[in-house]
């Protein structure tokens, strides 16, 4: 066994050192995710315990405030008596059954009565089986193939998305980026159904679908880019993809696995005023249990199995998850989605403390964020980041560091920037206030 190398100096990490010895003789990278493993976590990943509301404690026994929150599904922090409540008592009468059952119903009608368009619902276990699966739809019913998606969008991990500016610089021509694959092992076939086009360019989407509609099924986007810190959309763009949509008979996919719950009770099809012709959700939807959702218009939903279309998961709406995202949903619906009052107080108080500690330190950075849905701090020479090129103009080597010091002063901070920062329903201000102080501190160390 190597030397202990630790991870920043004054930080004791030796029992995660040994675990992550240990994983990596069993698991690729030490990890059963990409983005969980080294180097995205240098020199090794953390290794957590136990999460008790905004807190997190690894185990060496290190108490941090978690702003990643398990990468953004858990919207009421960790173990929040309402879902551990509702996941214990389905316990004691089964995890799962693979047929229908009452809470799934209840589920579908809540999300129903949420989410703009939300016809119909059907239910899958994460994100990215929901992306693949409504991309499918949208294919089954306007019988064309290609679909178009955005430069530095992530749609999950399936062969059809995983291009377009996922962690190496792009090329070719901005208004035509080159298709590079993000993995080996992804047939050109497959790639040659999806058009990958620039963020936050609507000429460009019109341009496109005037020469080439009568081959395209669908336009995939995320409400706003979050695979890249916190990338917001132009005044209209996203009004301007569905309209554009409309117009030219394609299926307006809003992939909304971040930002649904999250921005707001319907998230950002609400927040925007827009009504997709289907919408995925996944994290915040479950609070910390695996399941995701499809939504959509009926003309379209109905074309599912028992219609043409297949959709299908033996795990799909299983009771336990089934019975913690109705738990979930019905803290944030409470009151009239009172509670997203305190969340976008919290969030824009981050953004705000965030900033005012780049400034005080005169770091060269800025602070990217939303309305509690998420927020970013870049090290970069621009204004304002716009788009995938945009953000390889950041200093992401400099942002690590920034991360190592924030936990030796006890706030989590994910290690990489192109990641993004959330809080939670129990966040507060006097949490958001040390982690910024700690920013400020840290942001001193890197002058």
């Amino acid at each position: 066994m190597e030397k202990y190398p630790e991870y920043v100096s004054g930080l004791n990490t030796y029992k995660t050192w040994q675990l992550y010895e240990r994983a990596r003789q069993v698991m690729p990278g030490g990890a059963s995710s990409h983005g969980q493993c080294y180097p995205i976590f240098d020199p090794y990943p953390l290794a957590f315990e136990r999460g008790q509301g905004a807190q997190v404690w690894d185990i060496d026994g290190n108490e941090y405030l978690d702003f990643i929150l398990a990468m953004g599904p858990l919207i009421h922090g960790h173990c929040h008596p309402k879902l551990m409540e509702a996941a214990a008592d389905q316990l004691t009468k089964g995890t799962m059954f693979a047929l229908l059952h009452e809470k799934e119903v209840d589920l579908a009608e809540k999300v129903q009565k949420m989410v703009p368009n939300a016809d119909m619902v059907r239910f899958s276990s994460t994100g990215a089986e929901a992306t693949s699966n409504a991309m499918r739809i949208a294919r089954g019913v306007t019988g064309k193939d290609k679909i178009i998606k955005f430069e530095g969008a992530y749609h999950g991990s399936h062969d059809y998305v995983l291009t377009g500016g996922l962690g190496y610089p792009s090329l070719g021509p901005s208004i035509s980026p080159t298709k590079i694959p993000a993995s080996w092992g992804i047939p050109d076939e497959v790639l040659d159904t999806m058009i990958v086009l620039p963020w936050n360019d609507l000429d460009v989407v019109e341009k496109t679908l005037k020469r080439r509609a009568h081959e395209i099924a669908a336009i995939i986007t995320e409400p706003v880019l979050m695979n890249i810190g916190c990338v917001t959309p132009n005044e209209g763009y996203l009004k301007g993809l569905e309209q554009l949509c409309d117009q030219y008979d394609v299926v307006f996919i809003l992939d909304e696995v971040i930002s649904g719950f999250r921005l707001a009770r319907g998230g950002a099809a609400e927040y925007y005023g827009l009504r997709p012709d289907l919408a995925t959700f996944a994290k915040a939807l479950g609070g910390g249990f695996p399941i995701s959702a499809i939504t959509g218009k009926k003309k379209i939903m109905e074309q599912v199995v028992p219609g043409k279309i297949m959709h299908s998961g033996t795990y799909n709406a299983n009771a336990l998850c089934v019975s913690a995202a109705y738990a979930s949903l019905s803290l944030l619906d409470a009151n009239n989605g009172q509670i997203y009052q305190h969340m976008r107080k919290i969030g824009n108080l981050l953004i705000d403390g965030l900033q005012e500690a780049v400034d005080r330190t005169k770091t060269q950075a800025i602070v990217q964020g939303l309305d509690g849905a998420g927020c970013q701090l870049y090290f970069t020479k621009l204004k304002e980041i716009r788009n995938y090129r945009d953000f390889f103009s950041t200093d992401s080597a400099k942002y690590l560091k920034f991360s190592k010091q924030l936990l030796k002063r006890g706030v989590y901070f994910h290690a990489q920037q192109y990641e993004h920062l959330f809080i939670s329903t129990v966040h507060t201000e006097e949490q958001v206030q040390q982690a910024t102080e700690a920013a400020k501190d840290a942001l001193k160390t890197l002058a």
